[in-house]
This record gives structure tokens, C-alpha cells and sequence, in this order.
């Protein structure tokens, strides 16, 4: 089973590589590939260019056997639409990909571009880490009723971890220290390039 984990990353941060681990581990899968977005379609512009917030990704998973980083949707330039993504790698792997997302954007599926082609060529993998299971499960029913749980989604419980980029870019911004929110070449990546000032 491979995993693909798409995301801003701007910047990655110990949140993210722990809720990889945890989807590693859970569902005993041998990778897990790091998407990280040219630009998010329901994102404000992001605040690092796309190959600063992959160098960082490098950074932060270089110790991993089991993590990597792919730049299918860097390359690709544009607005990064899932569906785009979805279908070029079934079209490498010959096989449903495993797309790792939060709760929250899966909440927001029925807004994507074709999301009832994602839902065909794709296993969404949704982590809960805020005990949203009930409102994930009516959401689907609702919105998705011909999907079936552990067959087209699969909803793990994750420990919570509570840091965010957006944090992140701030505590940059006003000068605090983001020691330990982020692998330490991480930290050092941003500080020498000047980002999120």
C-alpha cells in the first residue's frame, strides 16, 4: 500500500511528520509520499515558493525510509486540483492510490473540482484528530451516499497534535523561536533563507 500525503507544507512541521508516522504504522503500508501543492485550490496565495516548501519537506524526512517527497504538482504548475494528481498516478502505480487528509478537507470534498471522479480513482484516507467522526460519517452519507466506509474511505483516529503552519509563519514573523515545532534543519532552512518575515 502506498500513501500519498498532499498539503500546503508551508512549512512542513512535526504535526505533519507525526500524523504520517501514525498513518504508517496504522495501517502497516510500506510508503509515504509528501504532495506538497504548487498552489492549493481554497488556499490564499502561500507564503514560500513551491521549491523552498520542497527543499524543506527533503529536510524534514531525510532520516526516513518509509517518507519521500514527490513534485508531480510543483511541476505541474497552476492551481494544484487533487483530481489532476489522482488520475496521473493511477496512471503510474496501475492502482488506487491512498490520498491521506484531514477531516477539514474532507468536509470541503463536495467543492472540489470533480470530486466524484477523486472518489473513483482514489482511497481517501481521512485522519480525525478533533473526534469528528460522527460529523465525517453524516457528511458522507449526505453528500457521498454510494461511498462505503473501509472500501472508497478509510477514517483513522489520530493523536492530536497541536501546531499549524499558519502558527508557525507568525511566531516567524514576530520574532519568536519555532524550536521544536519543526526538525531542526527546518528551522535552520527558514532562517537562512529569510522566509515568512
Amino acid at each position: 500500500m502506498h500513501l500519498f500525503f498532499g498539503g500546503s507544507f508551508d512549512p512542513i512541521h512535526i504535526g505533519h511528520l507525526i500524523v504520517g508516522r501514525d498513518v504508517l504504522e496504522k495501517l502497516r503500508a510500506d510508503k509515504l509520499t509528501f504532495i506538497p501543492t504548487y498552489q492549493a485550490p481554497l488556499k490564499e496565495a502561500h507564503q514560500a515558493r513551491p521549491l523552498d516548501r520542497l527543499s524543506m519537506i527533503k529536510l524534514a524526512i531525510k532520516d526516513q525510509k518509509n517518507f519521500q517527497v514527490s513534485d508531480i504538482e510543483i511541476k505541474r504548475g497552476g492551481i494544484s486540483y487533487t483530481v489532476d494528481t489522482v488520475m496521473e498516478l493511477f496512471k503510474l502505480y496501475s492502482e488506487k492510490p491512498y490520498f491521506v487528509m484531514g477531516a477539514d478537507s474532507l468536509l470541503s470534498l463536495h467543492l472540489w473540482k470533480e470530486p466524484q471522479k477523486v472518489t473513483s480513482l482514489a482511497c481517501l484516507v481521512v485522519v480525525d484528530r478533533f473526534n469528528k467522526a460522527k460529523e465525517i460519517l453524516k457528511y458522507m452519507k449526505y453528500k457521498f451516499p454510494h461511498l462505503k466506509e473501509d472500501q472508497d474511505y478509510i477514517l483513522l483516529e489520530v493523536r492530536r497534535v497541536d501546531v499549524s503552519s499558519t502558527e508557525i509563519r507568525e511566531r516567524v514573523r514576530t520574532g519568536k523561536s519555532i524550536r521544536w515545532l519543526v526538525p531542526q534543519e527546518v528551522e535552520d532552512y527558514i532562517i537562512r533563507k529569510g522566509l515568512y518575515k
